[in-house]
C-alpha cells in the first residue's frame, strides 16, 4: 500500500442514500459531493438494491466525478461491495457465491467492514481462524478504513487481514449521511473509474480516514441497537429495512 501524498486520486465507493437506509436522496448526495469538490470517484452503494445507483452512474456526465454502479450485497457470510455491476446480486448467498455472480458481471467483489459484530458474528470469527477462506471466495480487496465502524478493532483487525493475505486495501466512509461522505477514501494513481479501477486490480492503493461526527453516531443509534439485539437473538433482518451499518 501506497503513500497517500504520492497518489492524485480520491474515491469513496460506500455510500447509502435513502433507497436503502441513508438519510438523503440520490440527488442530495450527488449535488453534496459535487458540492464538496474533493472526491473524483464515488459509488452508490445501497443495502441489496441497485437501482438508485444505476441512475446515478447514468447521470455522470453532469457531474465533475466519476460514478460506479454498484450495491453492497448482504451475503450469508458477509457484507459485500459489488462494483460494476448492473444487475442485483440476491441477498443470502454464500460468500463464495456472491463473489462468483459478482465476478460473473465483470464487476469487483470488495469485503465490508469484516470484523464488525453487528453485521455477522460467526464470520469475525472465522476470518481470525482462517483468513484463506477469503482467498478462496475469490475476494478482490479488504476495506480497512470503514468511517461508520462501530466495533473496536474492526479497522485495525482488516488492516492487519489484509496485509496478511497481500490483498487490495480500500478505505470508505460507508456514509449514511451527507456530512459523512469523504471521511473515508482510497487514494490511487489517476482521476477516472478505469483508473482506480486498475489501482484496485494491481493493489496500488492507499487509505486515508477518520470516523463519523458524533452526531451521525446519535442520529443513527437507534438502529444500531435494534441490529446488535437481531444479530444476538438470532434474528438477523434485512438490511435495507432501516439498519447499520
Amino acid at each position: 500500500m501506497q503513500n497517500p501524498s504520492l497518489l492524485t486520486g480520491r474515491a469513496d465507493i460506500h455510500m447509502h442514500t435513502t433507497a436503502s437506509d441513508g438519510r438523503a436522496t440520490i440527488q442530495q448526495v450527488l449535488h453534496h459531493v459535487a458540492k464538496m469538490g474533493t472526491l473524483d470517484v464515488i459509488a452508490i452503494t445501497d443495502h441489496d438494491e441497485i437501482s438508485t445507483s444505476l441512475w446515478a452512474h447514468s447521470q455522470r456526465d453532469r457531474y465533475p466525478f466519476d460514478i460506479i454502479p454498484g450495491m453492497e450485497v448482504s451475503s450469508a457470510d458477509g457484507h459485500v461491495l459489488a462494483l460494476w455491476v448492473t444487475e442485483l446480486i440476491p441477498a443470502g448467498l454464500s460468500l463464495k457465491e456472491t463473489v462468483a455472480a459478482i465476478h460473473e458481471q465483470g464487476g469487483l467483489a470488495i469485503l465490508a467492514h469484516p470484523f464488525e459484530m453487528l453485521v455477522c458474528t460467526h464470520m469475525a470469527a472465522r476470518y481470525l481462524r482462517t483468513p484463506e477462506v477469503l482467498l478462496d471466495a475469490g475476494i478482490d480487496a479488504i476495506e480497512i478504513h470503514n468511517s461508520g465502524a462501530s466495533t473496536p478493532g474492526n479497522n485495525w483487525l482488516a488492516r492487519r487481514l489484509a496485509h496478511q493475505l497481500n490483498l487490495t486495501a480500500v478505505g470508505n466512509s460507508d456514509a449514511h449521511t451527507l456530512a459523512a461522505i469523504g471521511r473515508g477514501v482510497t487514494c490511487f494513481e489517476g482521476r477516472t473509474a478505469a483508473d482506480l479501477r486498475y489501482a484496485l486490480v494491481t493493489g496500488n492503493t492507499a487509505v486515508e480516514g477518520r470516523s463519523w461526527p458524533i452526531t451521525d453516531y446519535l442520529r443513527l443509534s437507534p438502529n444500531l441497537i435494534r441490529n446488535k439485539l437481531n444479530v444476538f437473538s438470532g434474528t438477523n433482518t434485512p438490511l435495507n429495512s432501516q439498519t447499520h451499518p
